[in-house]
């Protein structure tokens, strides 16, 4: 006997209930992520007090703080431009894990420089994921394409040595927790100490099992696409394999983290801190080690907890700490935007070439 009720998805509205369920889960997730950020903000300036019940007092005078920033400008400028320096770095130092024929230098700085313009505007931390899409369509146009896949796995391998390389420095600075005052960083260091050989053993062996995972595949006809990102993906982990690209890839790896370190002293120096020549790798492990999860709901509020935390630690008093946070993660929004934004209007990039092929041509039709 045939059923007279309508299908459920007949019914005018009926899947209404689970698409305004997800709206809703999407719009609380934002006010939960806005008031987090807010909150972790706020410590920065205002601390907890219970004499006479629970309330926020001010860390300092707010009003004399306020007036003393113009007088920061000098080595804020100085600041941005160390920051800025990440972007055509961070290209050279690429060139050492993408494989050979490697693309040109111009095509790895657009993308970085367009990756770290997406970090700034792209909530998630997804900026990673628009450097390695920019490098695929800027390759394309000359006819030498590297694939999404490819290029996301030589990134995958900068990003693990970006880690190893602030370990390292922030291990043998004189201002870190070893042989410095910083020592309430050590805990924290642990925990990076213990995924770092993790991460590498991880990307080996990716390398090498990823494959015979898209030959299984293969095997039983499943899944063409995927087994061809697959492939695509344990070439970029595994094109820096060799112990000499290895080598030149960490040795540029160091000097970029040690320009941005630098950045990062000069701006201590700047706030009236006396922390030490190499105090600047401990403020920028903070805040990279932060803001390092993918999707951290409160990436803003991340930063200024953790840059004030490890300001304190070097000898920063509150005024001090507060003045670190807002004009460095101001500067560095600016000079990313900045480079980002050049790199967008040199190569005329639009939007959809940033987007799945599938994507960007269902764009273009309706645009």
């Amino acid at each position: 006997m045939n059923s007279v009720l309508p299908d459920a998805d007949r019914i005018p509205g009926a899947a209404a209930p689970k698409g305004a369920l997800r709206i809703a889960k999407r719009i609380l997730g934002g006010i939960v992520a806005v008031a987090l950020s807010a909150t972790l903000i706020g410590s920065a300036f205002f601390r907890p007090a219970f004499d006479g019940g629970l309330h926020l007092v001010s860390r300092f005078p707010l009003g004399e703080w306020f007036a003393s920033l113009p007088n920061h400008l000098w080595w804020v400028f100085l600041f941005g431009i160390f920051s800025a320096s990440m972007a055509p770095l961070r290209a050279f130092r690429w060139g050492f894990t993408l494989p050979k024929p490697k693309p040109a230098y111009s095509d790895r700085y657009h993308s970085v420089a367009i990756g770290l313009l997406g970090n700034n505007v792209i909530p998630g931390k997804f900026g990673e994921a628009l450097r390695a899409m920019a490098l695929t369509r800027f390759t394309e146009k000359r006819g030498k394409p590297t694939t999404f896949a490819l290029s996301l796995g030589t990134i995958i391998v900068c990003k693990v040595l970006d880690l190893v390389a602030l370990l390292v420095l922030v291990v043998l600075s004189p201002s870190g927790p070893f042989f410095g005052g910083a020592s309430g960083f050590g805990t924290s260091l642990t925990g990076v100490a213990i995924a770092v050989p993790t991460l590498v053993a991880a990307l080996f062996l990716g390398a090498r099992y990823v494959p015979r995972l898209a030959d299984l595949l293969e095997r039983k006809g499943k899944y063409p696409k995927l087994r061809n990102v697959l492939r695509e993906f344990a070439v970029g982990v595994a094109a820096s394999g060799s112990p000499l690209r290895i080598g030149l890839a960490f040795a540029g790896t160091l000097v970029a983290i040690s320009a941005v370190a630098t950045g990062y002293t000069i701006a201590l120096y700047g706030a009236g801190v006396q922390a030490g020549l190499f105090s600047g790798v401990v403020l920028l492990a903070a805040v990279t080690l932060g803001q390092s999860p993918p999707g951290v709901p409160a990436g803003l509020g991340m930063y200024y907890l953790s840059c004030t935390w490890a300001a304190r630690l070097l000898g920063a008093t509150p005024e001090q700490a507060a003045t670190l946070a807002v004009l460095t993660h101001l500067m560095t929004v600016i000079s990313h935007l900045s480079v980002g934004a050049v790199s967008v209007v040199i190569r005329r990039v639009k939007v959809r070439d940033l987007l799945p092929r599938g994507v960007g041509k269902k764009q273009a039709a309706s645009s």
